[in-house]
């Protein structure tokens, strides 16, 4: 039932519905809702068709006469918003109604769309939209080819925020951090100027840019971006090692294809002194401080980062082989040779740096850690070591010969010191730049210490306001794993989105799911099986019940008589034949122990053996026909004594008769045994009998139908 509705407002703050078209009206605006929906005229009485008899048993599509059903409001309510003053118009649904009275409140880009501010009035005037069936979009800009399913995106967008469309409208979506703008070009049904969203099936289409905007699109996205928003290629190759110079505070981004993920990978950068960066490496962007996957934050020697074939998220990464590197500059904290006593004054702003990536060899040596002496490092191979006529030095633990170790003491105890928490040995004017971290085991040159309190022990706390860490590397694991700002692509709606925070539905926690899977995962599809609705994430173990079912399946009994193939039926018989072989040897006459009956079946035997049944499309083995030769009378009896014992009168199971049966019959067997070798013996002969009835002997059907209903055999635990 239709009905007319409309009323004035002032505009007042912008909702905070930004990401949907849906207003906020006051509880009056409902009120007078409802009762412009109740005082409206009845639709008019639906003529009763004049062919219709009421005194029958069918039932018409609709009762005429049934008007005491009261109307329900239109669900959803779909408003036309227009500004008075320039006409510019859009339509929108209600989100609640509990703004104050007099006012309403927008989404901000409505607002912008129509040019209204605070205070200015907009007239709202119920509408009833009929249902989309298609919609065509025209991006705005070039860049929305770096999408990575676009059509799923907007589905997505408009699904969850949005109940009409309006021709001329601009939809922003993002993806990512990045924000994409698309006009709703052309919408259907006609006339198509608005459509309700809301329950229905609605195709989205895009109007692709030209050919031209198309190559300058992959022109332009081909390279990374450099502190200043341009593009810049900056690409490494296995092997070859490249140079390049950053700026203190700011990131050099590099990116290196590995196709052999068999083999791990070594990152290696050399930094010229006193320069002083962090390696930050991740299978994905962005990298930076607080997001990567491997960092070596050292300030001393080679900066060297292992990735081995057994790391998982080296391994397991999908759509790319591209690992991302970014190299970030800092102040220099040690200065050249790495002496205390000199200062880094004539540093000139930028560290520079060589780094290769090359294959990870596992028979060589693993690269030493940074920051420890030749002499820490070299320790599991002393020279000399328990060598005739060599003394150990009590102070720095070197190898001396006899002879000379009482120079040697005096010299290095004058001259060399011993740490006592690490046993490195220094010059004793360095030993007061020496640390030791109260918090880890970390020591080195004292000009050391400020970054590694500020990465290791500071404080920091992530952008989700959720997690805070003294470390660097926990907030950066923090982004990458449980963040509910991290981005993730939905395995249900297939679209880069955030995660969101942990779910409060224990099941989900359990399959892994975050805030918007679980959402996401909620909607519905029917099962092409059983017609039933069914939760996106519940798909998998619903079909896993199907497959239960379909293995778990009774398979049927056919005749015992091997060349028949019809269905032993429900009623049962001492030779497990069905009712049409059974027929010839049925008597009304009692037969308490089967001796008549096997009486009967012997001589039908000696029959088919001697003379056979003299249909040329016979296929029994057990006859003569079949076999194109007749037996002598003696032969005959012998072989029948033989399969005769395989009938089992009288037995509960494991009958196996040989008699004749009649062309159609035939004609099945050898159908049931060619699909049987079709589908390479993974069903039951039984099961291609089915098949074959159900799909009327059509031979590749029967095969589709098997591998939706049938079975498989079990295959034998050897």
């Amino acid at each position: 039932m239709s009905f007319a509705w409309s009323a004035t407002f002032t505009v007042g703050q912008p909702a905070d519905t930004a990401k949907g078209d849906k207003i906020i009206l006051p509880q009056a605006a409902l009120e007078s809702i409802i009762h412009a929906h109740a005082s409206a005229p009845p639709p008019p009485p639906i003529q009763p068709d004049p062919n219709y008899d009421p005194t029958s048993w069918a039932q018409p599509q609709f009762n005429p006469y049934d008007t005491t059903k009261p109307q329900e409001l239109p669900s959803p309510l779909t408003f036309q918003i227009r500004n008075p003053a320039n006409r510019l118009l859009t339509h929108g649904g209600v989100k609640e109604f509990s703004a104050a009275d007099g006012q309403v409140h927008l989404p901000p880009w409505m607002m912008a769309s129509l040019a209204l501010g605070l205070g200015d009035q907009v007239m709202i005037k119920y509408a009833a939209l009929s249902k989309g069936t298609w919609a065509k979009f025209r991006p705005l800009s070039a860049d929305y080819m770096e999408i990575l399913d676009f059509r799923a995106l907007l589905e997505a967008r408009l699904r969850s925020n949005y109940t009409t469309l309006t021709r001329g409208e601009i939809l922003k979506v993002h993806q990512g951090t990045k924000e994409f703008g698309f006009v709703v070009e052309e919408l259907k049904p006609e006339p198509g100027e608005a459509v309700c969203i809301t329950d229905t099936d609605l195709e989205v289409d895009i109007e692709l840019l030209d050919t031209e905007m198309g190559g300058a699109i992959n022109h332009s996205t081909s390279g990374i971006l450099n502190e200043q928003g341009s593009r810049k290629d900056n690409i490494l190759k296995i092997g070859v090692e490249s140079h390049g110079r950053v700026s203190p505070e700011a990131y050099q981004r590099w990116t290196v294809d590995i196709p052999n993920r068999k083999s791990g990978i070594d990152i290696i950068v050399h930094v010229q002194e006193p320069g002083d960066l962090d390696v930050l490496v991740s299978t994905k962007l962005p990298v930076s401080l607080q997001d990567h996957l491997w960092a070596d934050f050292e300030s001393v020697g080679p900066r060297a980062i292992t990735i081995p074939e057994s790391d998982q998220d080296y391994t397991t990464q999908q759509n790319s082989q591209i690992i991302h590197i970014a190299v970030f500059g800092r102040e220099p904290t040690v200065a050249a040779s790495g002496s205390s006593t000199s200062t880094a004054s004539n540093f000139d702003g930028g560290a520079i740096y060589s780094i290769q990536v090359q294959y990870h060899d596992s028979s060589d040596s693993p690269i030493p850690p940074s920051g420890l002496s030749s002499l820490t490092s070299e320790s599991a191979d002393v020279p000399n070591k328990d060598g005739p006529g060599y003394q150990e030095c009590t102070n720095c633990g070197a190898w001396i010969p006899e002879r000379t170790m009482m120079l040697h003491s005096n010299f290095c105890h004058r001259n060399n010191a011993k740490c006592n928490k690490c046993g490195l040995v220094m010059k004793k004017e360095d030993l007061p730049n020496h640390f030791h971290c109260d918090h880890c085991d970390k020591h080195g040159d004292v000009l050391e210490k400020k970054k590694h309190m500020e990465i290791f022990h500071g404080w920091y706390q992530c952008s989700c306001e959720s997690f805070e860490s003294p470390a660097l590397p926990e907030l950066a694991k923090h982004r990458r794993t449980t963040c509910s700002e991290r981005f993730i692509i939905c395995r249900y709606c297939h679209t880069l989105v955030q995660q969101g925070g942990p779910t409060s539905n224990a099941r989900d926690r359990m399959r892994g799911l975050h805030s918007h899977e679980s959402y996401c995962g909620d909607r519905t599809i029917q099962c092409q099986k059983c017609s039933q609705m069914v939760s996106l994430k519940d798909v998998q173990v619903h079909a896993q019940n199907h497959e239960y079912q379909r293995q778990n399946q009774v398979t049927p009994q056919l005749c015992s008589n091997q060349n028949c193939v019809r269905s032993k039926g429900a009623t049962s018989n001492v030779l497990g034949l069905c009712q049409l072989c059974f027929g010839p040897y049925w008597i009304p006459t009692e037969d308490p122990k089967n001796q008549k009956l096997v009486q009967r079946l012997a001589r039908k035997y000696h029959s088919q053996l001697m003379s056979g049944c003299g249909n040329n499309w016979c296929r029994n083995q057990h006859c003569a026909t079949s076999r194109g030769r007749q037996m002598d009378a003696t032969s005959a009896a012998t072989e029948m004594m033989s399969i005769l014992k395989e009938a089992r009168v009288g037995a509960v199971d494991g009958h196996k008769t040989w008699l004749c049966v009649d062309e159609g019959t035939t004609r099945k067997k050898v159908m049931a045994e060619l699909l049987l070798e079709e589908v390479r013996g993974q069903y039951t002969i039984e099961w291609c009998v089915k098949a074959l009835e159900a799909e009327r002997t059509d031979l590749e059907a029967a095969a589709q139908w098997l591998q939706l209903q049938a079975p498989k055999v079990k295959k034998s635990a050897v």
